[in-house]
């Protein structure tokens, strides 16, 4: 019978590896690995102030103030002949709130007339700056541009076109509205072109 011959350190090694013993180096690299890892986790908590990560969702945004409508208006301007008034039918930009709507009305009676055989009351160049209502819709306060004043040619017809335009136009559109008072670049102005007043409150009926 034949004797086994004594292992060597080579037969040792390779008999490890056939049993399924990992090699040093292998378990220093996942050492290295883990390491790596945690430091990485570390930074990431430290970018975002170490606490956990929150995604903030935002509210849904509300579109019922940005919404608009239309709303029909009608604008009162003087005939070229100075014979009487016509009527020009329109529709401006909404969102329900008067004030507003009022001042895009002054806006549009600023742009003068599309319908042949009508002018504008209003002097060249003419802005509308602010409208204001009282709580209860009952008084207006509008207010233009100097060159209302300044640029106006005067005489009695002219400047009672051009109160007429104005106020007409006011009423027309707001029927439960009471008076209404004009303002020159923010104040008071003693008359258009030396005939009218405007430094009064004008009863919006007398104008229908």
């Amino acid at each position: 019978m034949m004797s086994r011959p004594p292992s060597t350190d080579r037969d040792r090694r390779r008999h490890r590896r056939r049993s399924g013993t990992l090699p040093w180096p292998f378990w220093v690299g996942l050492l290295l690995l883990a390491a790596a890892s945690a430091w990485f986790m570390l930074q990431l908590g430290s970018d975002t102030g170490g606490g956990p990560i929150v995604l903030e969702v935002q509210d849904e945004i509300d579109t019922s103030e940005t919404m608009a409508g239309d709303r029909a208006v009608i604008l009162v301007f003087p005939e070229w002949d100075a014979s009487g008034y016509v009527s020009e039918r329109r529709r401006i930009p909404s969102r329900g709130r008067p004030e507003e709507d009022l001042l895009a009305l002054m806006n549009e009676l600023c742009e003068g007339p599309a319908r042949s055989g009508a002018v504008s009351a209003l002097p060249e160049r003419t802005r509308i700056l602010a409208a204001f209502l009282d709580h209860d819709g009952q008084s207006a306060i509008i207010d233009f541009s100097a060159d209302l004043v300044v640029r106006h040619p005067g005489g009695s017809a002219a400047e009672s076109a051009t109160l007429t335009s104005i106020l007409r136009t006011v009423a027309l559109n707001y029927p439960a509205m009471r008076t209404c008072r004009i303002l020159v670049d923010g104040d008071e102005a003693e008359t258009l072109g030396g005939h009218l007043t405007l430094d009064q409150v004008y009863d919006l009926r007398r104008w229908l």
